[in-house]
């Protein structure tokens, strides 16, 4: 969970309230205390409030919890005259750029601490680590416009960050320590994305690292904001999160045109959103009795705006997704101290379902191998598990207005999640042997199937098919003293004449092999991999795993 320091002395007065108010109100608004010294407390927030990552965002929300201003935040922003221009060859690159300008800073130490702070904290929450959303920043004075978005080869050079000396793309791609941490972010392309203005001063080279001449220091009066990203919703989040907190830190907020090859659009886009207020719900879910009124006063300390049968939040909530959500800003806004807990009658004592008690002894049974047990979502991308096996993706089960690309679809197997795990992890030591017992879904007609499967890998320099069975078998003989027969298959993860087909009383289980050289340069591995996936609806009784 993302940590943020605070000093109280500068909260209070961004608050504008007593101090001991200020203070005692922090975990009342979704904040934990982490730690706490004479001048300044650490406080843990939630990922999904990433508005919370500067003090600026915190006393905002406290100015509404203490009454000093409730109500929907407003916020303005006026167009710059600057304009982006995108180059189309990076459709497939990094496709998509937001910006922002923000004028009449006043910048000291802190509030340059707080800006980078906040910047990672976005780059490792919703920029993913910075494969979906990158974030720039530089001292727009430095800059002169438009500014072009443009591939260029590795041969290109320019001064990153904190060098003295030019270097080429590729020379930062391998001798820079930001380098080579993100370089597996870009796709791999001779392509590379670059942000320069109309005298070639270059910017930045995103998402790995900003040109040295745009630096931004405690003498920066004016910003230039850009966030680059693969998904165009998730960059659009992430510009509205730093340009409403610049707001709240005295910027004048100025819009970009950004220039597609068949279109173009003012950003960022600040205008806020509204949901259904649906008060049965609200009473339901918090257990409050409370009137109408009442509850609107509750949502707007949570700086939320009701108005009949609607209410409005501002751009930055971005997680606000369901009448529900207003449940708990209702719960938030009318005092978390002030609701008495109320506990079921009930000395009932609960116990696993039989299917839980079934993987469970499952996932034992693998660790006790020496295997080491990994969960992963669900939802995942097409990328990972059907273009980087080059597999057919025309059976997926798509999510209906996904949130992010990342998290589109509906997994149909637990091996891309075992690889994309490994490749995160080459740096560690090998052999390395993971498995995974989860939920799967498949498409049976018009209708979405819920399995379970059981997935595991093993990777090192001599990983083999043998030692994949080798591991299957005596979990299935331990298991069940199931036997199992295999014959020569095909599979979309396996290497033909490596790969077999599991099959137990007649009826195939699953597969096993060794990973296809084309699918370990996709996943950027350099040892060999062998594993198998079993479909344990299939392999067990019905019974057992309901």
């Amino acid at each position: 969970m993302p940590v943020v320091k605070l000093y109280k002395d500068r909260l209070v007065k961004l608050v504008g309230g007593e101090k001991r108010d200020v203070l005692q109100r922090l975990p009342y608004i979704g904040l934990d205390i982490e730690g706490e010294e004479s001048d300044s407390i650490r406080v843990e927030y939630s990922p999904n409030r990433p508005d919370f990552s500067t003090d600026y965002g915190i006393a905002r929300a406290l100015r509404g919890i203490l009454e000093v201003e409730v109500g929907l935040p407003r916020y303005e922003a006026s167009s710059s005259g600057i304009a982006v221009l995108v180059d189309r060859r990076l459709a497939n690159v990094r496709p998509f750029i937001a910006c922002a300008v923000a004028k009449g800073l006043r910048l000291d130490d802190e509030t340059v601490r707080q800006l980078i702070s906040m910047q990672e904290d976005l780059h490792n929450g919703l920029g993913r680590r910075r494969r979906v959303a990158a974030i720039g920043l530089h001292d727009l004075d430095a800059v002169v416009p438009p500014i072009n978005y443009e591939g260029v080869p590795p041969s290109f050079s320019f001064t990153p960050l904190g060098g003295k000396n030019p270097m080429t793309i590729a020379e930062i791609l391998e001798g820079t320590e930001t380098g080579r941490r993100y370089s597996s972010v870009l796709p791999d392309s001779r392509l590379y994305p670059i942000l320069r203005d109309s005298k070639k001063t270059v910017l930045s080279f995103p998402p790995i690292i900003n040109g040295n001449e745009t630096k931004v220091s405690t003498s920066t009066k004016n910003l230039f904001i850009d966030v680059t990203s693969t998904d165009k919703r998730v960059g659009a989040d992430v510009l509205a999160i730093i340009a409403t907190t610049l707001a709240d830190a005295g910027a004048s907020l100025q819009t970009v045109e950004i220039k597609y090859f068949s279109s173009s659009e003012a950003t960022p886009d600040l205008s806020p959103s509204s949901m259904p207020l649906d008060l049965p719900l609200i009473r339901s879910v918090t257990g409050l009795d409370l009137a109408e009124s009442e509850i609107s006063s509750c949502l707007r300390r949570s700086r939320l705006e009701p108005s009949g049968t609607t209410v409005t939040f501002p751009r930055y909530r971005i997680d606000l997704l369901h009448p529900v959500d207003l449940a708990e800003e209702t719960a938030l806004g009318y005092g978390i101290d002030k609701i008495k807990p109320v506990y079921p009658a009930s000395d009932r004592p609960g116990e696993f379902s039989r299917q839980g008690k079934r993987l469970e002894k499952i996932s034992d049974l693998m660790a006790s191998s020496g295997m080491v047990e990994v969960i992963s979502y669900e939802l995942v991308d097409e990328s990972s598990f059907y273009k980087k096996f080059e597999r057919s993706a025309e059976e997926k089960v798509e999510v209906g207005d996904p949130r992010s690309i990342d998290h589109s679809i509906l997994r149909d197997s637990l091996l891309p999640s075992l690889l994309s795990i490994l490749s995160r992890n080459i740096k560690e030591e090998y052999p390395q042997r993971v498995f995974e017992v989860g939920r799967v879904y498949h498409r049976v007609g018009k209708k979405v199937e819920e399995r379970w499967s059981l997935a595991a890998m093993i990777a090192h320099s001599q990983a083999s098919f043998s030692e994949a069975k080798m591991y299957m078998e005596s979990f299935l003989r331990t298991l069940a003293n199931l036997e199992v027969v295999t014959s020569p298959s095909i599979h979309w993860s396996f290497s033909d004449g490596r790969c077999a087909l599991v099959e137990a009383s007649g009826r195939g289980v699953g597969h096993i092999g060794e990973v296809k050289p084309s699918v370990l340069v996709a996943f950027v591995l350099g040892v060999s991999l062998a594993g198998f996936e079993l479909d344990l609806s299939n392999l067990l009784p019905r019974e057992q795993l309901k």
